[in-house]
């Protein structure tokens, strides 16, 4: 039996509806497979940056200061930077002096391009100091806006 000009029109449509739908379907796979991609190369070269800053580990950071360790937590790069000789005490007027000197010796980190990348991906790059004990003195941080200057 003869298909008729108006059932064609239907089986027209419904192959055409059913090839935008798989193209669709294709589409969205290509953009999830690129996304992924991207993510993926992301990953790998926030990591590079990670292993360059944790080279030569531990390391002194200035007299009576060692540069232990390196690592995320959340969105901060931390560096946790501890004191050999002083502890910390909850009320030594000193440390907001040594706090606002540090913030202004971390400004030069914005020349950095590894910097600049992890500042532009929204990472937030911490110095926190602490004693023998893990008592902190206090942290500094560097954002993305402390750079646009």
């Amino acid at each position: 039996m003869p298909i008729k000009a108006s059932q064609r029109w239907w089986v027209a449509l419904a192959v055409v509806a059913g090839l935008a739908i798989i193209a669709t379907g294709w589409w969205r796979v290509d953009q999830r497979i690129r996304a992924e991609r991207r993510d993926s190369e992301g990953l790998r070269q926030v990591q590079a940056v990670l292993e360059e800053f944790r080279r030569g580990l531990p390391q002194q950071y200035a007299p009576g200061l060692m540069l232990e360790e390196v690592g995320f937590e959340g969105q901060n790069l931390v560096m946790t930077i501890r004191s050999l000789n002083r502890r910390a005490k909850a009320d030594d007027p000193a440390i907001a002096q040594v706090a606002q000197a540090e913030k202004a010796l971390m400004l030069p980190l914005c020349d950095q391009p590894d910097v600049l990348y992890l500042l532009a991906r929204g990472v937030v790059i911490t110095r926190r100091f602490v004693d023998a004990e893990d008592r902190r003195f206090f942290e500094i941080s560097l954002t993305s806006a402390d750079c646009a200057r």
